[in-house]
């Protein structure tokens, strides 16, 4: 299958300061795109390579008039040698389709940043979302990985659950997954509870919740007012489909007599 990259710029493997990969795939709610797109920004990240694939799917994006095809976009930030870790960051519009296109990415990719980074990189970390039927103010972030020490230096931060079974599909789980099984370094997944609603395409609340992780985890510096902007647009939404419902049933209320065919 074709699997082709293009770079911007060159990076020496002795000028990377124990390196982190950052993923975040599109899924339930964008949650982890939304996420890490958040960490890109606050980061000044710069775009270092493209990755084509025909595996994505056969949709053109159209941003400010420009045709492009679909890419997986990486992003790189060198954070000196001050003990920092260097970030590549991971996202795209669309994730690739097939079990066999998750698989062929996991394993180029992995094989690439290994030789980019002369097999220096400290883990892979995931982001994605989880359903749940029920939400505290503050969405739980469930956590798994292929190193169980790594695991339980992550569940010491508040807010944070071990997901002890269950499956993630697509890329969000298998590319970690891959990454760790197969000695390229260890991998672990991130996963926000979310309650998607039909009026709202993103849950910038969950999102939020894996930036804080990561942002305390990495000591990352962050600034939330684009998150938070989104999160009282949400909250705006919900607000008024609310009242709407509230309105429109107190009406039905109103409206059934004796011969309502409502029961």
């Amino acid at each position: 299958m074709y699997f082709n990259i293009n770079y911007n710029f060159e990076i020496k493997p002795e000028e990377i300061n124990d390196p982190i990969i950052l993923i975040g795939w599109p899924g339930i709610a964008l949650v982890a795109k939304l996420a890490i797109s958040s960490i890109k920004d606050s980061l000044h990240a710069d775009e270092y390579m493209t990755i084509e694939s025909f595996d994505f799917p056969s949709k053109s994006n159209v941003e400010k008039g420009e045709l492009m095809i679909p890419t997986a976009n990486v992003y790189y930030v060198n954070k000196g040698k001050n003990n920092a870790n260097d970030f590549f960051i991971l996202t795209a519009n669309y994730q690739p389709q097939s079990s066999q296109g998750v698989f062929e990415f996991s394993q180029k990719f992995c094989e690439e940043m290994d030789k980019i980074t002369g097999g220096k990189i400290k883990m892979y970390v995931s982001t994605g979302a989880m359903i749940s039927e029920r939400i505290e103010s503050t969405p739980k972030i469930h956590i798994c990985g292929t190193d169980a020490d790594l695991v339980k230096s992550f569940l010491k931060f508040e807010n944070t659950k071990l997901m002890e079974n269950g499956v993630i599909a697509g890329a969000n789980g298998i590319l970690p997954a891959w990454a760790g099984q197969k000695g390229f370094a260890p991998g672990i997944c991130l996963l926000a509870e979310t309650l998607p609603l039909p009026m709202m395409a993103l849950d910038p609340k969950a999102s939020k919740a894996l930036v804080s992780l990561l942002k305390d985890y990495f000591k990352i510096k962050m600034n939330f007012d684009e998150l938070n902007k989104k999160i009282e647009e949400m909250e705006n939404i919900i607000d008024s489909y609310k009242k709407q419902t509230d309105h429109f049933m107190k009406n039905l209320k109103q409206d059934r007599g004796p011969d309502s065919y409502y029961r």
